[in-house]
């Protein structure tokens, strides 16, 4: 996905008002030796990659930025909605390179859950992680976790030693964590 953003001089909350009434979004892109850049990312052009993206994977997702003549690829590390309207208010990025070993939250998603069986035994099924830290390189960040709860019983359980993990993949939770459980 490709976003476009703009140098910003000024960090006064006046100028942060005036960039948000236009319908652009401030934010700041950070590198990893921890430098910080205020910049301004087009309001449209960000929500409608929100649109089409799978709900709860933006933290995965990874942006091809142009700036000025520059691009690079960035990741968004925190973001801002407003309480009542949830528009966004604020973006964090991170550059990120190939060759980086970075931590990210990845998202976990489930699959199968109509034809989960303890669901049918009248039980419900109870998502207790939606993410999980792990570190690893930039160029292997998978879009999400999938977990097939379609044969999971009442009372059973997946665990973050049931996720599909890749060599060189460092879960920072204990493998014996459940994740998703099916109970009444």
């Amino acid at each position: 996905m490709k976003l476009t953003i703009q140098a910003r001089e000024s960090t006064s909350k006046s100028e942060i008002n005036r960039i948000r009434r236009e319908g652009k979004i401030p934010a700041v892109v950070y590198d990893k030796k921890g430098a910080s850049r205020p910049v301004i990312v087009l309001g449209e052009e960000f929500s409608a990659h929100l649109r089409v993206m799978e709900k709860g994977c933006l933290a995965t997702q990874f942006f091809e930025v142009t700036e000025g003549g520059q691009k690079y690829k960035a990741i968004v590390k925190d973001i801002a909605y407003c309480r009542t309207k949830y528009n966004v208010l604020h973006i964090d990025l991170m550059k990120v390179e190939d060759a980086d070993e970075i931590t990210i939250h990845i998202p976990i998603l489930c699959k199968g859950l109509d034809e989960c069986l303890g669901v049918t035994e009248g039980g419900q099924i109870k998502r207790v992680k939606r993410s999980v830290k792990v570190t690893l390189k930039a160029k292997e960040v998978p879009k999400a976790f999938v977990l097939d709860v379609a044969n999971l019983r009442l009372g059973e359980a997946l665990r973050v030693r049931d996720l599909d993990t890749t060599e060189g993949m460092k879960v920072r939770l204990q493998e014996s964590l459940v994740l998703v459980t099916v109970s009444k």
